[in-house]
């Protein structure tokens, strides 16, 4: 899972916008942010203190003097301070600015509320390395001193309670800044009249955030699913397509936290602190009921769970109130209430499921896709595979594909299938020396070659006498080849001939009849083959295994295959063509 930034707004999830942490006197109204660069949120805390080594002790009239002042006796004894590593702000380039507690919150030079009106931010930008210490070389270099830098030169605020605001500004972004890329810490210099107690202030900030998960489909074909081929071997194209959906949001939260602070020495008594948005969600705020709430400054936790993206701008109001109550030892407080609205909140999306990883199971890795990138993605890769002989061999490709972040896969197969050609031996092999060797080299029984019994339950082949040796076999074979090659040769000899090889060839590679005699990688027989440009010749079938081609052709002839077919001659034709491919090995293997 990661963090995304985007440009676009609410749909795609903005930027994230830690919204600015401004603090409100009593009865305040919403205040807007001013149009200005986004950059990262500041993180962490920032803090103003004084500065005992330079200063002497005795000006922090409450909080802690060491890395946390809330009141001071006099503008001038004012520090930003360098927190530790742990709660600071981080590594990076800042600027400081001086703001009051009401109006237009703006840190920029120029604008509305800003105090630090004697200096440009130039020369109030600082640095901040890995180990939290500062960096600074500007004018106010003369009271930089223990990682601390005084904040003087500013005006005077008009806040009756003497509240001011330190605003830290991140310049990751740029200049101008957004109020987004700020924090803010709130103090106080001027002292109350006597016997009255200082009201609360209220600052806060806040995150949106939602998770943005897609769900991914694959899809994988081929340029062809079956071949059938003479050639050694064929090559495929495999495309594979992924893609994704438009993205679901879910889990779509505005979070941060809101921070009270008390500047009276005695602990006060509040009815509780809300946070709302402007579209009426109501948020939790934890612990935030009524209590006690003690000396300095006091975080609650919120969080607001939205139904759906905001359409339109989001604000974010945060309210402390209180009854009228004596602050002992402070004083009388009157009722009221302090608030802070947060306008246009910005959004982050994570993303979840954003990227895969694509495999496949002969390529290989294919690559990564991502959202943002073409949708759908293609991925074309070839695989030649091997023809085989005799048969049909399947080939099965599975893509998948694997989510970056939960793991999720996917996969799509597509099989594939190759037939080569039936191997059979030309009638020109059976009527030389190697194929009459092999003929006349058959068993026999009881003088009778088996070979003669087995082709005589083939009518054509009837006129072969029942007690034919192999050696009549052999001759009865070259009788049959000479007819088919004699001059003017009729229809018949020449289908009796090619038939006549085809016996041979599926006897002679059958180990169960006459022995595996010509290497055949499978028993001829049972070879089924394509017969599609046949099938008037064998009873409008497109496929059959050899020996069912015999025995239908067969069927069609009277004994010694004198009339065969009715003796139409364009189906003789067309199976002797049948058994003259099979011989040459050119009859293709149905699947």
């Amino acid at each position: 899972m990661h963090t995304r930034s985007a440009t676009r707004r609410r749909r795609v999830l903005g930027r994230l916008g830690l919204a600015v942490a401004l603090i409100a006197a009593p009865a305040m109204g919403a205040v807007a942010a001013p149009s200005a660069q986004a950059a990262p949120p500041v993180r962490g805390a920032v803090s103003s203190t004084t500065n005992p080594t330079v200063d002497g002790t005795g000006h922090c009239q409450n909080g802690n003097e060491a890395i946390n002042c809330n009141i001071y006796d006099g503008k001038d004894y004012v520090w930003l301070t360098g927190l530790p590593t742990s709660a600071g702000v981080g590594a990076g380039k800042y600027f400081f600015a001086v703001l009051e507690p009401g109006g237009q919150y703006d840190p920029n030079d120029g604008g509305a509320g800003n105090l630090s009106t004697s200096d440009d931010h130039t020369n109030r930008t600082f640095t901040v390395g890995g180990d939290g210490a500062i960096g600074y070389t500007g004018t106010h270099a003369a009271d930089f001193d223990n990682n601390k830098i005084r904040l003087m030169p500013y005006g005077d605020t008009t806040n009756p309670g003497g509240v001011y605001i330190l605003a830290t500004c991140s310049l990751a972004g740029g200049y101008p800044v957004a109020p987004s890329s700020c924090k803010y810490d709130a103090f106080k210099v001027k002292p109350s009249p006597s016997g009255t107690a200082d009201p609360p202030a209220i600052t806060k900030d806040a995150a949106g955030s939602a998770t943005e998960t897609y769900t991914w489909d694959i899809t994988k074909v081929a340029d062809k699913t079956l071949v059938q081929t003479t050639a050694s071997k064929s090559t495929f194209t495999y495309t594979v397509n992924v893609s994704h959906d438009a993205g679901k949001i879910t889990d779509i939260h505005v979070d941060g936290a809101i921070t009270v602070t008390n500047f009276n020495k005695g602990s006060m008594w509040i009815a509780g602190v809300t946070d709302t948005l402007s579209d009426g969600t109501v948020c939790t705020v934890k612990n935030g009921g009524a209590q006690d709430l003690k000396p300095g400054k006091t975080t609650f936790d919120y969080s607001c769970e939205l139904s759906g993206l905001p359409q339109g701008e989001l604000d974010n109001t945060a309210t402390v109130s209180w009854d009228a109550q004596t602050v002992d030892p402070d004083g009388v407080l009157e009722a009221g209430y302090a608030k802070f609205t947060l306008g246009g909140i910005d959004f982050s999306s994570t993303t979840v499921d954003d990227c895969i990883a694509v495999t496949d199971t002969y390529a290989g890795s294919l690559g990564t896709v991502c959202v943002g990138g073409p949708n759908p993605t293609k991925f074309v890769s070839q695989r030649p595979v091997p023809v085989a002989v005799d048969a049909c061999a399947s080939y099965d490709n599975t893509a998948t594909f694997t989510t970056n972040t939960t793991g999720a896969t996917g996969e799509a197969s597509q099989s594939v299938q190759v037939c080569g050609a039936a191997m059979g031996l030309t009638m020109g092999f059976w009527q030389n020396k190697n194929g009459q060797a092999i003929i006349t080299g058959g068993v026999a029984t009881n003088k009778v070659c088996n070979s003669a019994t087995w082709l005589r339950q083939f009518a054509p082949f009837q006129d072969l006498k029942e007690t034919a040796t192999c050696k009549d076999v052999g001759d009865y074979f070259v009788k049959a080849f000479n007819a088919a090659n004699a001059s003017g040769p009729s229809m018949n000899a020449m289908l009796k001939a090619q038939m006549l090889a085809t016996a041979l060839d599926v006897y002679f590679s059958d180990p169960s009849l006459g022995g595996n005699k010509i290497g055949s990688p499978l028993p001829l027989g049972g070879v089924k083959v394509d017969v599609s440009n046949a099938s008037a010749a064998f009873g409008g079938a497109t496929a059959m295994t050899v020996n069912q081609l015999l025995t239908h052709a067969a069927a069609q002839s009277n004994a010694g295959g004198s009339i065969w077919y009715g003796n139409v001659k364009a189906i003789q034709e067309a199976a002797k063509n049948t058994f003259d491919a099979i011989n040459n090995s050119r009859a293709l293997v149905a699947p």
